[in-house]
């Protein structure tokens, strides 16, 4: 069967190489995928379109189970050092201090809670794969690709120049809008959520206790209508902060589109995030030392397919979701590290 998703006919090639497996995507879930083949002696390439490793601070909950599957990959313990403990979370409404959650797990569970930007998830991963002998070749886009009993041929852009790439499997880890989803021509039911919100990794200098998720709220008659979480960080001080879009940055999403992940082109100030923190804070509090911040949507969907014959997908190109309960990329790694102790052997 033969899968062309997009026009790449007429388009120069100048070299024609193969692997066993393409990754597209170099993200936690792809750099996950790739580094579990190259310890079993599979070689893979892996690309992704942006031409240098994103900075921000987006999926930071790291689930116990993950963290097994990390021990056994040989990370855990780099992966520990870049992270913070996450003890529980502390719910405020309307200033009062409402629910104090500790996350407790039996004794026989090695592995707590932790949160670690998704910046150092990707160094640890992507650094570990390197030790492996194998390098991302970034500002690399999949335009195409064909399949048949034998693989996969896929068609990449890196720059001005167009290749061809043979692997015996290609595995789309790049993300809601994934270009290898679109070539299946699989579904991708679901809907958005009609809230938009900030984000942001700033410093707080309040005197909550550190390793608390807090999560402070305006109600009235049950209805939420302001709304302030901040996510531990590594650092002094350091959080993840998520809120409502401010009015002045808000903006208009397509009628049916993917509308899922960051929106860059209107990003939060400092002062934005200073006045929800003076709004919702149960204490007064400074934000300050901004490393990155972006507008950000939320949907939930599932692909109606995880894969066709030599095509697979995972992590947020198969599912996504809020961000409640840190599930996006926990599922994600699991789901690279499922596929590739299941699959055949290339």
């Amino acid at each position: 069967m033969d899968r062309t998703p997009f026009a790449t006919k007429g388009a120069p090639v100048s070299e024609h190489s193969e692997t066993s497996v393409l990754i597209v995507g170099a993200g936690p879930v792809g750099l996950t995928a790739a580094l579990e083949l190259r310890r079993r002696g599979i070689d893979v390439v892996v690309i992704d379109r942006l031409p240098t490793p994103a900075h921000y601070a987006k999926a930071v909950g790291i689930q116990p189970r993950t963290l097994e599957v990390w021990d056994a990959m040989g990370v855990v313990r780099p992966a520990l050092d870049r992270s913070t403990p996450m003890h529980g979370q502390i719910v405020f409404v309307n200033g009062a201090e409402v629910m104090r959650l500790d996350l407790e797990l039996p004794d026989d569970v090695p592995y707590r809670f932790t949160c670690m930007p998704q910046y150092a998830t990707e160094h640890v991963l992507r650094r570990a794969l390197a030790e492996h002998g194998t390098a991302v070749r970034r500002g690399v886009e999949l335009t195409g690709y064909e399949q048949n009993t034998d693989g996969v041929i896929a068609t990449l852009r890196d720059g001005d120049e167009t290749t061809r790439l043979t692997a015996r499997y290609l595995v789309g880890c790049d993300g809601a809008h994934s270009a290898v989803r679109k070539g299946l021509g699989v579904s991708f039911e679901g809907d958005a959520f009609p809230e938009e919100y900030m984000l942001a990794d700033v410093e707080l200098d309040w005197s909550l206790p550190s390793g608390y998720g807090v999560r402070a709220m305006t109600q009235e008659d049950g209805t939420t209508s302001d709304l302030m979480v901040c996510i531990p960080l590594p650092g002094d001080g350091r959080y993840r902060v998520s809120s409502f879009v401010a009015p002045d940055l808000a903006t208009t999403a397509e009628a049916g589109a993917v509308t899922h992940g960051l929106e860059g082109k209107h990003p939060p100030t400092l002062g934005h995030i200073q006045a929800v923190v003076d709004r919702l804070a149960p204490e007064p509090t400074t934000a300050r030392n901004m490393l990155w911040s972006s507008v950000f949507r939320i949907s939930h969907r599932i692909a109606g397919s995880y894969g066709t014959e030599r095509v697979f997908l995972a992590g947020d190109a198969a599912h996504i979701h809020p961000p409640t309960g840190a599930q996006g990329m926990n599922t994600g790694i699991q789901d690279a590290t499922t596929s590739v102790g299941s699959s055949r052997s290339p």
